[in-house]
């Protein structure tokens, strides 16, 4: 079926005039009468007697959920002894996020060789791996070893050494949980 150009103009032209028409006509808005009085003291009340997952310390906000993880739920807990690089990366960006690294500690963390597409033509041809992205790998003892060969080979750049040492620093007290009482 063909339609005339002109035809199909108009006939868009009246079905706008129609949406607009009842868009503008149906006037049936829901209107909540406002809560009673007994309705706002039962409300109040309710909110002081409800258990809290956020309390203030100090003009601090501590989420107790997250700090009493009395669940069993581990999820959240990253062990930086057993991270794979996909979550490393991430991790990074939150540490130089919170301001734990400088970008130059957060670019050096968060590069992670296996999560290139091109690793096993790359660097896997020439060390005969293969990219392994969700593989836990021990972080801590990665940069030790990273450390130690930056102290026998120095390179061009005395801030690397530094860079190292603090990044290592930061994953070494991820490893150690907070404990404070508040």
């Amino acid at each position: 079926m063909h339609i005339d150009s002109n035809l199909s103009h108009v006939l868009l032209h009246e079905q706008e005039n129609l949406s607009r028409q009842t868009a503008y006509t149906q006037n049936q808005a829901l209107i909540t009468p406002p809560p009673s009085d007994q309705d706002l003291e039962r409300i109040e009340q309710a909110k002081r007697t409800a258990p809290q997952d956020i309390v203030e310390f100090n003009g601090i906000e501590i989420d107790l959920e997250t700090l009493n993880n009395e669940s069993g739920d581990d999820e959240d807990i990253l062990d930086v002894r057993t991270t794979t690089p996909r979550e490393m990366a991430e991790l990074s960006l939150d540490l130089y996020i919170d301001g734990s690294l400088s970008y130059d500690e957060y670019s050096m963390l968060a590069f992670q060789s296996e999560l290139h597409p091109g690793f096993d033509a790359t660097i896997g041809a020439l060390t005969g791996e293969r990219a392994e992205p969700d593989r836990p790998r021990d972080y801590i003892a990665e940069w030790e070893d990273r450390y130690d060969f930056e102290r026998r080979y120095p390179s061009d750049n005395e801030k690397t050494l530094k860079q190292i040492d603090r990044i290592l620093g930061v994953l070494q007290s991820l490893e150690r949980p907070l404990d404070f009482v508040a």
